[in-house]
């Protein structure tokens, strides 16, 4: 098979037609996610009397959707990142272990339909989070970081008669390392988000593939330690 983007192969044919602007309902749920990851969060923390909250935020620098081995990895432009909070306890001298969740809002691809640069999905991770620092004996003490969770994709794309792109969930990691300094993290990780396009079409078409968000991501985050 010539490896081309399902996008183009399927789209190629709508000559003028776009697609429909996100519904309220696809709001709601993108916000009840959200707002479900978050009371997850919180809830855990409110029931400890130790440990942290970290507010964070962080920008994608670079990132590319990957589709499998049948069809071309898709270039993407425009700005992306997220805005999260985690919950961390240290469990061992130096390693904290805990759970997070966050928003983020992915890259645009660079094929555009109609003028206008394609989308595909946007993500609602809850994971589990594992934190290692190293006792540097100064304010300044460098760590290692992994996520390992779920992500809850939102980008359902419906072109009417002539089909709809419906986004499924899938695994959700991030390694990497930072350094922290008076409660302020810096960090640098790699992370994917994974996910599934399911096309339905007219004639009962219908074609499955993987769409897997990778990129290195630029992190900031503060420690609001419970307790103190």
């Amino acid at each position: 098979m010539k490896k081309n983007t399902i996008l183009k192969e399927v789209l190629v044919s709508i000559n003028g037609s776009s697609s429909k602007e996100i519904s309220r309902k696809e709001r709601w749920l993108i916000m009840k996610k959200t707002l479900i990851g978050l009371f997850l969060v919180l809830g855990a923390a409110s029931f400890a009397d130790a440990g942290k909250i970290e507010a964070r935020g962080g920008i994608d620098l670079g990132g590319q959707y990957h589709y499998g081995k049948d069809w071309k990895n898709q270039k993407t432009k425009n700005s992306s990142g997220e805005v999260g909070i985690e919950y961390r306890n240290e469990v061992a001298p130096g390693l904290e272990i805990g759970g997070g969740t966050a928003f983020q809002f992915h890259k645009d691809l660079k094929d555009k339909v109609n003028g206008q640069n394609e989308k595909n999905f946007n993500s609602i991770p809850v994971y589990t989070t594992a934190k290692y620092t190293f006792d540097t004996q100064t304010v300044v003490k460098p760590y290692v970081k992994g996520d390992l969770g779920y992500s809850f994709n939102n980008g359902n794309h419906d072109y009417g008669s002539l089909g709809k792109f419906t986004a499924k969930n899938g695994l959700y990691y991030g390694v990497g390392g930072g350094v922290n300094f008076n409660n302020v993290n810096v960090e640098l990780m790699y992370k994917e988000n994974q996910g599934e396009y399911k096309y339905e079409g007219p004639l009962r078409a219908s074609k499955k593939y993987d769409a897997n968000y990778r990129r290195v991501s630029l992190g900031v985050g503060y420690d609001f330690n419970l307790g103190d």
